[in-house]
């Protein structure tokens, strides 16, 4: 008995924790693609830019299959920053887009956000109206920002492009106003640190103060350099070296130059690796030191070449991309719009079950007399029920079958009705008939009952 316990408890034991350790299946592939997206950023922000792609498509499969405007939301995003990291901004602003579109339909938190983003790859286009347009709209959804990163983006790059509008003042309370929203927000505190510490660099240029300019843009380094955030230590390399050139620095210029060179080649940024070299032509230019002049020069313009032919490659690539969207979208669709055909036939087939199951009760039930005009009416209900069937049923063949031409499918389902209608006036007439014999059955019952009370009240 004692053993039968035991191997009871082991059994049950071992049951309880295998049900416990299956997981519901799309909360399985929820949590991988949290894992995938957190993953990605990482890559995004350590400049491992060629790590990137195949983690996107994943991310991208797991947002159709999940079904959710946040999925996809990140999934787009996730796709642009690669493309932005490569300089690819007519790419990444398409996806950026995409991102805002469903950000609209069931996303809106992250309006903020993506309308920052927006307005920062018209900034990296040098379009100084369309990006304020969109910073601005980025802080009309600020009250919608639950993280917070989406305004403190959004102010940080306003005040850099109040300094490209020769507003310094205004650049730097927008740079303060960040700088206060991110010591209290803990979600990509340090990615926007970094980009803090940038624009407060541009601000106090446009403000003279070389030793603040110089403070902020050195502390930036080493706050990027501390956190292995490579893509903002790009930018910061890209933004002092040419501050320290405009102000006659040849050196510690063409020292941040050379690595940001460097940096830009294993990263994959050729606008960062454009920047670069035309700066270190100028600088040895300056120097007169021709042959390596010649070579910053020569390698500047075969790296706008190969950018705008990755420019080219990339528009075709889009095209294609966003086909197979499309058709996954389609796919997805249509399969929805299949699920939902299967509930209406479903709906129809239970309705005309009630109203069968309705009219054989009144046909046997022994005391109930019916109308026979509220049998017309059921019938003509039951009629419209049971083509509206038939028209369910059919319509996926009849669709197939005719290429889809109304005409074509408006005479078959004509002919479907001149043959229905007439199957349903016999079936009408014949219940009606049956419906008016068992009346008059009840009718004579209960008289026959009548005239056996009163005799027996006579007698």
């Amino acid at each position: 008995m004692k053993v039968f316990a035991i191997t009871l408890a082991f059994i049950l034991t071992s049951t309880a924790t295998l049900f416990s350790q299956q997981e519901d299946p799309q909360r399985h592939d929820q949590r991988v693609f949290d894992s995938l997206f957190q993953k990605v950023l990482i890559y995004y922000h350590s400049g491992q830019i060629d790590s990137m792609p195949h983690i996107n498509r994943q991310l991208l499969e797991l947002a159709q299959k999940l079904d959710a405007d946040s999925d996809r939301f990140h999934a787009y995003n996730a796709i642009s920053n690669y493309f932005y990291a490569e300089s690819d901004f007519g790419k990444s602003l398409n996806y950026m887009q995409k991102a805002a579109d469903n950000a609209e339909k069931g996303y809106r938190e992250r309006l903020s956000m993506v309308y920052g983003n927006i307005g920062i790859h018209y900034g990296a286009l040098d379009n100084v109206q369309l990006s304020l347009h969109y910073l601005r709209k980025a802080q009309q959804y600020a009250n919608l920002d639950k993280r917070g990163d989406g305004r403190i983006s959004a102010d940080s790059h306003l005040a850099v492009l109040y300094c490209k509008l020769n507003q310094p003042d205004s650049a730097l309370k927008y740079i303060e106003l960040a700088e206060r929203l991110n010591r209290v927000t803990k979600i990509e505190h340090d990615f926007s640190q970094a980009n803090i510490l940038m624009a407060y660099g541009q601000v106090y240029d446009y403000l003279k103060e070389p030793e603040l300019v110089n403070y902020y843009y050195r502390k930036g380094l080493r706050f990027c350099d501390s956190l292995n955030l490579k893509l903002s230590y790009l930018n910061i390399l890209r933004v002092y070296s040419r501050y320290l050139y405009d102000h006659g620095q040849n050196g510690i210029a063409k020292k941040y130059a050379i690595v940001a060179y460097a940096d830009g080649k294993t990263t994959g940024s050729k606008k960062a690796i454009i920047e670069a070299t035309d700066l270190l032509y100028h600088i040895y230019e300056r120097q007169q030191q021709e042959d390596s002049a010649f070579f910053y020069l020569r390698a500047n313009h075969l790296y706008q070449d190969s950018l705008l032919q990755q420019q080219k490659i990339g528009q075709l690539q889009l095209i294609i991309v966003n086909q197979q969207i499309k058709e996954t979208e389609q796919s997805a669709k249509a399969l929805d719009d299949a699920e939902q055909r299967r509930h209406n036939i479903q709906y129809a087939a239970m309705a005309f079950g009630l109203i069968f199951l309705t009219t054989i009760f009144l046909l046997l039930s022994r005391t109930i007399i019916v109308n026979t005009r509220l049998i017309e009416i059921v019938g003509v209900i039951g009629l419209l029920i049971v083509f509206e069937f038939i028209y369910l049923v059919l319509h996926p063949f009849l669709s197939d079958l005719t290429n889809g031409s109304p005409l074509l499918m408006l005479v078959i389902l004509v002919l479907v009705a001149a043959v229905v209608v007439p199957l349903h006036h016999k079936l009408e007439g014949w219940i009606t008939h049956k419906l008016v014999e068992k009346n008059k059955a009840i009718r004579l019952a209960a008289a026959k009952r009548t005239i056996e009370k009163l005799e027996a009240e006579g007698k």
